[in-house]
């Protein structure tokens, strides 16, 4: 069957839901998907390398308010050109807008299938829209198949859906732990941070509430005080930084805090090589909804890295308790800084976990296996109308 693949968020766009939507389609039969997304930063050179066909038009939506549906109708339209250009069998829907609604509108006008991804986030985000909210579970009911990336986003909406299970299907995110040298680290690399001898924590991820770096903060100075050697390095941007380096100058903590900024994709795996402990202490928040899946963590875990993960969201698909590392409640800063002292003056513990979650995450989390299962899903859409 060929799919196109609609959704705002692609690369070279930062974020988990990209990266899941990008290796789907990468891994998948490339001359079978066109994507169908928005313009921007970068997204020439991204382009120039990729084999699978990708149609850009207009800019990402600012946000979900109703006063954007005006502006779902010019993807609608090229939607509707790519379907017979293209010669499409089946859409799958990356977003709720505008992707869910076109998926629904064609449904009802050219009787085309389409398959829905709903995310960790999406099961209490919603509920503080009451239009979004009903809309959602409309565009739900419809869809031909539902693609869940986390047993959180797939329990919340089979909660929603109130039945029709049947169409619910999970597919984790995957993992290209062969980028990933659980043998290696980067010395040098140590050496410019200056942090040869160190304990290293580090947290990679937009700096939002939701991510928990505050939480981590907090538990910094409970750390130090059995661990002095202790430094926390923070990898990403976003709207929370300024108040993650207040907290930081408030608790005297601008030697133990690392601010590292915007980390390119190239240079994760240097930063995964140098720490003893991975950690995000995710919650969830109004504004932010749950963490979803968690990609972070199985990349950890790839660089043959414990982890430390909150006890919220889509954490239990990516972190296996007590056996590639820990969840720990993330309001509870005790236990938060418990168990990542535990973890750091036990180098056997850190090696047995770390050893678990390499092995973990190449048994369950290749991306080819990800998206064969996307394949056996749009062949049982195709099976299911009898073509």
């Amino acid at each position: 069957m060929r799919m196109l693949f609609i959704t705002d968020s692609f690369p070279p766009s930062e974020g988990g839901s990209r990266v899941y939507y990008y290796n789907l389609c990468v891994n998948y039969n490339q001359e079978k998907v066109v994507v169908l997304t928005k313009k921007i930063n970068g997204y020439k050179e991204f382009d120039k390398n990729q084999q699978m066909k990708i149609i850009r038009k207009g800019h990402p939506l600012p946000n979900w308010k109703i006063y954007q549906l005006p502006r779902f109708l010019s993807p609608l339209l090229w939607t509707i050109y790519l379907i017979f250009k293209e010669r499409i069998d089946v859409i799958h829907c990356g977003d709720f807008l505008p992707g869910g609604a076109i998926g629904m509108i064609l449904k009802k006008l050219l009787r085309i299938p389409y398959v829905y991804y709903v995310h960790g986030e999406g099961n209490t985000w919603f509920q503080q829209f009451r239009f979004q909210t009903k809309f959602r579970k409309i565009v739900l009911r419809n869809a031909e198949r539902i693609v869940a990336a986390c047993t959180y986003a797939e329990e919340g909406v089979k909660r929603d859906l109130n039945g029709g299970y049947q169409k619910v299907f999970k597919i984790t995110p995957g993992v290209d732990y062969k980028k990933f040298n659980p043998d290696w680290k980067d010395t040098e690399l140590l050496r410019e941070l200056g942090l040869e001898g160190k304990k290293v924590i580090l947290t990679v991820g937009r700096l939002v509430e939701r991510k928990g770096q505050d939480s981590v903060i907090s538990a910094m100075p409970k750390i130090l005080a059995d661990v002095p050697d202790a430094v926390y390095l923070v990898g990403g941007r976003g709207p929370y930084e300024e108040r993650l380096r207040s907290l930081a100058a408030e608790l005297n903590l601008e030697n133990h805090v690392i601010f590292l900024g915007f980390v390119p994709q190239g240079k994760l795996f240097n930063l995964y090589s140098i720490c003893d402990v991975f950690v995000m202490i995710n919650r969830e928040t109004i504004q932010d909804g749950p963490e979803g899946f968690g990609m972070v963590f199985t990349e950890a875990s790839a660089a043959g890295k414990p982890v430390v993960a909150g006890k919220s969201g889509g954490t239990e698909d990516s972190v296996l308790d007590g056996i590639t590392g820990y969840r720990v409640d993330p309001m509870n800063v005790d236990e938060i800084a418990s168990c990542i002292i535990k973890i750091l003056k036990n180098e056997q513990l850190r090696k047995t976990l770390g050893r678990n979650g390499r092995e973990w995450v190449e048994r369950t989390f290749d991306w080819r296996e990800k998206s064969r299962e996307l394949e056996k899903l749009n062949k049982s859409i195709f099976e299911s109308k009898g073509k």
